[in-house]
């Protein structure tokens, strides 16, 4: 077990890591062909070998009288990408709906609690591996992506792990509010907040290039199934430090 995770981090410190802290894209929601809300993925400053980043979606507009939000936000270990704690939390009429998630490596543990109409806490076992959504996105976004590549990859929804195997399906030039972009397509099956269904995969469009930033994404949100295009994009900005999110040996090497 501690072996594959150091071999994790191995692999992370031979690839050039596209994110550094500050990093922000932001999106606008489009439900049946209309502006519904507005999404942004950041990404924070690292801070004990730590490096929180976020997805966050929300009403605006002429729907705004109605509160609709969603986070979701993992904190990632800097040496290996894969996530320490998880956080999703949801709110809307009448419902508000809180899952946070800290994994034990050393054990291959994740302790959840599911606070909502219920409040309750599991300790799941957990392959060394296992990420969540946000940290998967963010995955992806080292990995090559050659259309007809597959990655699989364990990831905890809710109080269960299942097996999510992302599917590079072709490149594709897409046209969005920040302009037109050079992309790869990729399916990943739906199901991120505890609804796994083929019928409704989610699609993530990545820019073809090394920035590999987020462009497009058709998924269920809470609104319903709907489509966020890039609004706007602001790079990362590392630090004085040298701390850009990526591996020590990452760093080293750009030098």
């Amino acid at each position: 077990m501690l072996g594959m995770t150091m071999a994790i981090a191995l692999s992370l410190a031979t690839q050039a890591v596209p994110y550094a802290p500050e990093e922000r894209m932001d999106f606008s929601i489009e439900y049946l062909g209309v502006t519904m809300g507005k999404a942004r993925i950041a990404v924070g400053r690292p801070e004990g070998g730590a490096l929180p980043v976020l997805l966050l979606a929300r009403t605006s507009g002429l729907v705004s009288v109605v509160d609709v939000r969603e986070q979701l936000s993992s904190v990632l270990d800097v040496e290996t990408g894969l996530p320490r704690t998880f956080t999703l939390d949801a709110v809307e009429p009448g419902y508000k709906h809180t899952d946070v998630a800290r994994f034990d490596r050393a054990s291959n543990k994740a302790i959840v609690r599911q606070k909502g109409k219920y409040d309750n806490t599991y300790e799941i076992d957990v392959p060394p591996d296992t990420v969540d959504f946000v940290a998967m996105v963010f995955r992806l976004r080292t990995l090559p992506l050659e259309p007809g590549a597959t990655h699989d990859f364990p990831v905890l929804v809710g109080k269960d792990v299942a097996k999510v195997t992302a599917t590079v399906e072709a490149r594709e030039t897409i046209s969005t509010p920040a302009g037109k972009f050079a992309t790869v397509r990729v399916r990943v099956p739906t199901g991120m907040t505890g609804k796994f269904s083929e019928k409704n995969p989610t699609y993530v469009w990545f820019s073809d290039d090394a920035r590999r930033i987020v462009v497009r994404i058709t998924t269920d949100f809470a609104i319903g199934r709907a489509k966020a295009e890039l609004s706007g994009y602001q790079p990362g900005k590392p630090d004085e430090a040298g701390a850009s999110g990526a591996p020590p040996h990452d760093r080293a090497a750009r030098r």
